[in-house]
């Protein structure tokens, strides 16, 4: 089994975003739309957690152009971690699931 790089660090390495800053605010909770199972909010503390949970929900695939009007209070650029996650998600061979698979 191949060891496989920490979330934080994928996202860090891709996207130059630490995650960790997130401080559970909560301040992106209010954006949600249909097909989410996690809040934005949720998404960001499980990757920031290392919770591959962050890669295989309807969440990280349903949020595309939410996403874009995240405003983080930590100044994370929510919109490049989701590309990241996405991106990890299909190297590890992460399908998303045919409800989200759409995007909004």
């Amino acid at each position: 089994m191949a060891v496989r790089a920490p979330l934080p660090h994928v996202i860090l390495s891709a996207t130059g975003e630490d995650v960790r800053r997130c401080t559970a605010c909560w301040g992106c909770e209010a954006m949600v739309s249909p097909g989410m199972d996690l809040t934005l909010g949720e998404l960001m503390q499980a990757a920031a957690h290392n919770d591959e949970g962050a890669l295989d929900c309807t969440t990280l695939w349903a949020c595309t152009s939410l996403a874009q009007g995240a405003r983080c209070q930590q100044g994370i650029h929510v919109a490049a971690v989701l590309d990241a996650l996405r991106a990890e998600a299909a190297r590890r061979g992460i399908q998303p699931p045919t409800s989200a698979a759409a995007g909004t």
